[in-house]
């Protein structure tokens, strides 16, 4: 799970881009109030990922912020000037019936686009229509092998596969941008090239192949990450389907959690994620909080411990920490359960 050397010069090339920026006075020197948010709407769940991250649908993973929390904290935010993007997750964010949509709504009238991330159970032709008002810039849903054996396995409840598949073509039939996620194991790896081809037979616009982060329920499943030799294969894989795709379908290779990390660091703090606690968190992969949306004022905790974030003594030792990882440890720090409180 390193950072790879091509990757820590693709990181200093960009931060010698951002700095002249930056000293062209092009690019700004922070954020007094961040572009994007992730609403982790709930941290219930109608699936059992083996991979979960967050262990979303686990007996102690307690949801306090109810949707009437978030349409306040909406309306929050629009009062003091918005967002520009919002990413919808969850646990599962359709869990939320109709409440989601007036959440959606109010952010959408005053202009903020969306990403939505959904297993796709819940998806039905009437979710589809009402989801075709917003402005996307993807609706995911997750597919983690081309057959319901494999699929249904990993995410463990039957029929699951069906439902996602049939989540896909709703949502491209109703002209939306989706994205099919795909976390790439051991068990699925040799599957790559059938789930670019189901794919865009399905009508995706995209397909994002990612390594799993060692994480919640994934920190107990090890049997499922990639040897160095199955990532390379995986790479190589990618990379072929990738020319055969050229202009019918966008195949991208999801970063690595370690590098995703290094690479926001070079720029101001311009995102963070509210949690179901309330929790106002880094991101999904560092797990650095800095208050709690229920108990504080956003925008003081803004500009109080997060537009600066990555000169933070505790951020900048939690990089160097897991920068100098030993390579056959998974992960420093279990990112759910073990968060670091600025």
């Amino acid at each position: 799970m390193n950072i790879t050397e091509d990757e820590k010069k693709a990181i200093k090339f960009e931060k010698a881009f951002i700095n002249k920026l930056i000293k062209e006075n092009q690019f700004p020197v922070e954020f007094t109030f961040p572009i994007g948010l992730q609403f982790e709407l709930t941290a219930s769940c109608n699936l059992k990922c083996k991979h979960c991250y967050n262990r979303s649908g686990d007996n102690d993973k307690i949801t306090s912020m109810t949707p009437q929390h978030w349409i306040d904290f909406s309306r929050y935010l629009v009062d003091r000037g918005g967002i520009f993007q919002c990413i919808l997750s969850g646990g599962e964010p359709l869990l939320l019936g109709n409440k989601l949509f007036e959440i959606m709504d109010i952010l959408h009238n005053d202009g903020t686009g969306f990403i939505l991330i959904t297993n796709g159970m819940l998806v039905t032709q009437n979710i589809a229509q009402n989801l075709m008002k917003y402005r996307f810039y993807r609706v995911q849903v997750s597919i983690d092998g081309a057959t319901a054996e494999l699929h249904d396995n990993l995410r463990g409840v039957k029929g699951s596969f069906d439902r996602a598949v049939e989540a896909v073509l709703l949502l491209s039939n109703a002209g939306l941008p989706v994205t099919i996620a795909n976390c790439v194991t051991r068990e699925n790896l040799d599957s790559i090239e059938k789930m670019a081809e189901m794919s865009y037979l399905l009508g995706a616009s995209s397909i994002i192949f990612g390594k799993i982060m060692p994480s919640g329920r994934a920190a107990l499943n090890n049997n499922l990450f990639l040897t160095e030799q199955e990532s390379e294969l995986m790479l190589k894989k990618i990379n072929s389907l990738i020319k055969k795709y050229f202009n019918k379908l966008i195949i991208q290779i999801g970063a690595t959690d370690i590098y995703q990390l290094n690479k926001s660091s070079i720029t101001p703090n311009s995102v963070a994620i509210i949690r179901p606690n309330g929790d106002i968190r880094l991101d999904c992969v560092a797990p650095i909080i800095a208050g709690n949306i229920l108990k504080d004022d956003f925008y003081k905790l803004w500009n109080q411990k997060f537009k600066n974030v990555w000169t933070n003594k505790k951020v900048i030792d939690y990089l160097f920490e897991i920068n100098n990882l030993n390579k056959n440890k998974l992960s420093v720090i279990n990112h759910v359960d073990k968060d670091i409180e600025l």
